[in-house]
C-alpha cells in the first residue's frame, strides 16, 4: 500500500516537504503541493511558484517524482497552461482540486465548488483531456475529490464522470463539501462511490482520504472498507493507497509505523523541530513569524506531552529564537513524552 502526505494550505510547503522527507521521508510515497492557483493571466503568485521550483526542494535529491503539485483551476485553459508549466519543471503527474471546501475557493466555482456543477464539471474535464491526449509535453493527471457538494447521493453521478477519462488516480476524500472536515467520514457512500466508479469503467487507482490519524484509526477504516494493506500492488482490492494530512501533523513517524517501523522517539521529534525551525527560518523573515509557524505544528505535538500546558504557554509567548529553543528544550525535559 502506498501512503501520502496530503497537501495542507500554508503548512506542506517545500521547507517541511524537506525536512520531513531528510527525516522519515523514506516511509512516504509521494507529497503533495498544496494548490497552485492556476488564474487567467497565466502567471503564478511568487511564493507559489517557489514552492514547486526543482531547487527549492533539495531533500529529493533532484528528483521530483515523490512530489506532485495541485492545481486549483476554474476552466480547462488555465488548468491545462498550468499543468503545462508544470511539466516544464520536471513534473510527471499533476491533481486537480475538486474538494476544497473554503468559501473563498467554492464561491469562484473551484475547487469543492465543481462538484455543484457536474455538467460544468464533466465539459471541463472532457476539454482537458483533449487537450493533453498523446502529448508528452503534459503530465499524467490525478483528481482529488469529495463524494458530493451537499449530499453524498450526488457521488453516483460524479463517479461516472470521472470514469469516462484516463486519470491516473482518484482519490476521494469520505465527505462532502457541506462537511467540510467535521464529524465521521462516510465510509458506506465512500464504498459506495467506488463501486459506482468501476460500475462505470473506472479504471484508475483509487486512493482513500479522511481522519487517518493515528494507528487505531488507520486500522479501523481499513477493516471497515476491506482494505489489505500487505498486498502488493497487484494484488490490491479497490484502495491501492491511502492520503494522511493532520495525522503526519500530530506524529511525523505515523507512516513508518503503519508500515511496521518504531514509534515516534523524543529525540528524532526533537531534532525534526530543529531542522524545521531553521527551514522556516530561511523562508520566512524575523523570529516572530518562524515561531507563528512553528505553532501550527505545536497545535498539533502537544499530544506528545503529558500535562504540558505551563510548558506550551512558555512556547507561545517566545518572540525570539532563544526564547522558543530554550522553552522546546523545557517542554521535552520537563513533561513526560506520550
Amino acid at each position: 500500500m502506498k501512503f501520502y502526505y496530503a497537501p495542507m494550505e500554508g503548512i506542506t510547503l517545500y521547507p517541511l516537504r524537506n525536512i520531513h522527507r531528510e527525516v522519515f521521508g523514506e516511509w512516504v510515497d509521494s507529497y503533495f503541493t498544496p494548490f497552485l492557483t492556476a488564474s487567467h493571466t497565466h502567471h503564478f503568485k511568487n511564493r507559489e511558484k517557489a514552492d514547486v521550483l526543482p531547487e527549492k526542494n533539495t531533500a529529493f535529491n533532484g528528483s521530483l517524482k515523490q512530489i506532485v503539485p495541485q492545481i486549483m483551476a476554474a476552466n480547462s485553459e488555465n488548468f491545462t497552461w498550468a499543468a503545462g508549466e508544470m511539466k516544464k519543471l520536471g513534473y510527471d503527474e499533476v491533481n486537480l482540486n475538486l474538494g476544497c471546501p473554503a468559501p473563498t475557493v467554492v464561491n469562484r466555482h473551484k475547487g469543492a465548488g465543481l462538484l455543484a456543477e457536474p455538467e460544468y464539471l464533466d465539459r471541463m474535464l472532457s476539454e482537458i483531456f483533449d487537450a493533453v491526449s498523446g502529448k508528452e509535453t503534459f503530465p499524467e493527471i490525478s483528481l482529488k475529490t469529495r463524494l458530493g457538494f451537499s449530499d453524498p447521493k450526488e457521488a453516483e453521478a460524479l463517479m461516472k464522470i470521472y470514469a469516462g477519462y484516463p486519470v491516473k488516480e482518484l482519490i476521494i476524500h469520505a465527505r462532502v463539501r457541506e462537511d467540510y472536515y467535521a464529524g465521521a467520514p462516510r465510509l458506506d457512500e465512500f464504498k459506495e462511490a467506488v463501486s459506482a466508479y468501476r460500475a462505470a469503467g473506472g479504471k484508475a487507482d483509487i486512493s482513500y482520504n479522511g481522519n487517518i490519524v493515528d494507528i487505531a484509526s488507520f486500522e479501523r477504516i481499513k477493516n471497515e472498507l476491506g482494505i489489505d494493506a500487505s498486498c502488493s500492488e497487484t494484488q490490491m482490492g479497490e484502495v491501492s493507497s491511502v492520503m494522511i494530512g493532520r495525522g503526519l501533523l500530530s506524529d511525523p513517524s505515523l507512516v513508518r509505523q503503519l508500515k511496521g517501523g518504531s514509534a515516534l522517539l523524543p529525540d528524532e521529534l526533537k531534532r525534526y523541530l530543529a531542522k524545521l525551525y531553521d527551514a522556516y527560518a530561511g523562508y520566512i523573515p524575523e523570529d516572530r513569524n518562524v515561531i507563528f509557524k512553528m505553532l501550527e505544528h505545536w497545535a498539533y505535538l502537544h499530544v506528545h506531552f503529558k500535562d504540558s500546558d505551563k510548558c506550551l504557554k512558555q512556547i507561545r509567548k517566545s518572540r525570539s529564537r532563544a526564547e522558543y529553543h530554550a522553552a522546546v528544550n523545557n517542554i521535552f525535559a520537563e513533561c513526560e513524552f506520550v
